[in-house]
């Protein structure tokens, strides 16, 4: 049985987003503690739903497309006119500034499930999963604003223009996906 769209949203991709968000909590505990055992396996745990998380929301675009709901433009066929049609609505968190957060999420969902990305039309904002969810700080080289605060270990996506919290790009397409359904999805807050 396939969900309907919205119930996919909420029982589906809000529940990975938050099991993510949890584990980056773990994560910031675990390098409090200063075990290198407990932080190893919080940074496991943080990497296995982190990818689990980048899975379901890229995937939600397959399931948009299959329930053609009223509010998708009808012109709206194939996934990358989907994908280009939502990221006309991603921002940057509590901006106004357009990112591209949506094929970001794209390419690192696939880069996760096929390693190397050699094959594809546009250009890749990673090389390959070797770029993708990486822990560390971003210390110093995170955008402003973006990721935790205090150079404390998080999920990484180093991207060809530079690293980028994982936090935020989930966070920018679920608030993209939420303004172009001009829905009441639930809201999901910042890490």
């Amino acid at each position: 049985m396939q969900l309907d769209w919205d119930d996919h949203f909420r029982e589906i991709v809000v529940p990975a987003w938050q099991s993510y968000r949890a584990s980056e909590r773990r994560l910031s505990e675990a390098a409090a503690s200063k075990d290198p055992l407990i932080i190893d396996s919080a940074r496991y745990e943080t990497l296995r739903e982190g990818g689990a998380a980048c899975f379901y929301l890229h995937h939600f675009a397959d399931i948009v497309l299959r329930a053609g709901p009223d509010w998708l433009p009808q012109n709206v066929t194939k996934i990358q006119p989907l994908l280009d049609w939502v990221a006309k609505d991603c921002t940057y968190l509590r901006s106004d500034k357009l990112c591209d957060d949506v094929n970001l999420l794209r390419d690192v969902a696939e880069s996760l499930k096929h390693a190397i990305l050699t094959r594809y039309l546009h250009e890749r904002q990673v090389s390959g999963n070797e770029a993708v969810l990486v822990a560390g700080t971003g210390y110093g080289e995170l955008p402003y604003g973006e990721g935790k605060y205090g150079g404390t270990l998080q999920t990484v996506i180093l991207t060809t223009k530079g690293p980028r919290a994982l936090s935020a790009v989930l966070q920018n397409v679920v608030d993209a996906w939420r303004r172009v359904s001009d829905q009441d999805l639930p809201e999901i807050g910042k890490p």
